[in-house]
């Protein structure tokens, strides 16, 4: 099933279901508090399932969720690793982004910092948590994840690199800047994707710059929850990404993301995320 959130033609915030073009929402009387906060749809789902749904019209999708949690893996992909000349960590290694600054939706604009010349695409799947846990075992991990959505780990190479002896990377400022995180359009549930083979398309202005598959991840999503959790609490609609595949324009000469670009990350079984850029005034 795909579950957006959205503004309707009137004006309201709310949990939307979509079927091919069509969207529908859930008429019930005393649900207002689940249908317009999707970290309490997520936690009620079940009981939403089979509610009746009727046909509406809506304005925008908006981020299908805002996290309270947020991590993301560098350097997950093999062909990252070797593009990057970064020999892969021998344990997960994470970063963190913020919903209240970092989110934007499908459509939405990335905002070029001012003097900022160096702005980077990372498309990456997003893992959704589905249920709270702490030291998961790695057998169990899928038992928590609610589903899936694509993100575009937009990234600020001017202050990540160079390295800052003997801190390392400047992952703050390099990675969780203002519109630096666009995500949806919407999530997938899990049970619609049974095998987590899934191809990543990255376009620029439509021309293709990664294409990778997640058979190329170092460490799988179980490997990721499992990780997180020893120690971190997961609630649900927490996000962990899967990392990106290779292809980003740091390290392959291509170009940078500029004003006026669009671009797109596609994930099959889940759908396009696309965004516009702008320079900040």
């Amino acid at each position: 099933m795909k579950i957006g959130f959205a503004i309707t033609e009137d004006g309201e915030k709310k949990i939307v279901f979509i079927e091919g073009e069509k969207y529908y929402e859930i008429k019930k009387d005393g649900l207002d508090c689940v249908l317009s906060n999707p970290i309490s749809f997520i936690k009620a789902y079940d009981l939403m399932l089979n509610l009746p749904k009727t046909e509406i019209k809506i304005k925008k999708l908006l981020p299908p969720l805002f996290p309270n949690k947020i991590f993301l893996p560098a350097v997950n992909f093999r062909s990252h690793s070797s593009e990057t000349s970064m020999t892969p960590p021998k344990s997960p290694y994470f970063f963190t982004k913020f919903s209240s600054n970092s989110l934007v939706g499908p459509e939405d604009y990335i905002i070029l910092p001012r003097d900022l010349k160096r702005v980077d695409y990372e498309g990456e799947i997003g893992i959704i948590i589905g249920k709270r846990g702490k030291y998961i075992k790695k057998e169990e991990a899928k038992d928590y994840i609610f589903g899936y959505t694509i993100v575009n780990d937009v990234s600020f190479r001017d202050y990540q690199f160079p390295e800052l002896h003997p801190y390392g990377l400047n992952w703050v400022m390099g990675k969780a800047l203002d519109t630096g995180l666009p995500i949806g359009p919407w999530i997938v549930t899990k049970d619609e994707i049974k095998d987590f083979k899934l191809r990543i398309i990255t376009r620029l202005n439509g021309q293709v710059v990664q294409d990778g598959n997640t058979e190329d991840m170092i460490f799988s999503v179980e490997d990721l929850i499992s990780y997180l959790s020893q120690g971190i609490t997961l609630e649900p609609g927490d996000v962990i990404t899967t990392g990106t595949p290779a292809g980003v324009a740091e390290f392959t000469g291509k170009k940078y993301l500029e004003d006026g670009d669009v671009i797109e990350v596609e994930v099959e079984k889940i759908g396009v995320l696309r965004n516009y850029v702008k320079r900040e005034s």
